[in-house]
C-alpha cells in the first residue's frame, strides 16, 4: 500500500505534460510487452488518427525526416555494422 501512497504523492507533483507522458511510456512497455509473448503476429494492428500511439509514430516519422533520430529494424540493431559500436 505503501508504494500506492508514494507514487500519488509524486504524481500531484508532475505537471500535466509529464503526467501524459509517463502514461505513455507506461501504455507503450505494456504493448511492447504484450507483442513480446505473442509467438507469431498476424493480425494488422490498426492505429486510429489521434491516439497517442498515432501521434507518437508521427513524431519519430517526422523526426526520422528531419535526420534526428535514425529507426533500425531488428537485424540492422544487432548487426556488427550499424554504426552503434564504439
Amino acid at each position: 500500500m505503501s508504494a500506492v501512497q508514494e507514487a500519488s504523492q509524486a504524481m500531484t507533483t508532475m505537471d500535466r505534460a509529464e503526467l501524459q507522458a509517463l502514461i505513455r511510456r507506461i501504455v507503450r512497455e505494456e504493448l511492447a510487452s504484450a507483442l513480446d509473448e505473442w509467438d507469431t503476429y498476424q493480425k494488422p494492428t490498426v492505429i486510429e488518427s489521434g491516439w497517442p500511439l498515432d501521434e507518437d509514430l508521427r513524431e519519430l516519422l517526422r523526426m526520422k525526416e528531419e535526420g534526428t533520430v535514425k529507426l533500425l529494424s531488428h537485424e540492422e540493431v544487432w548487426s556488427a555494422d550499424n554504426g552503434l559500436s564504439g
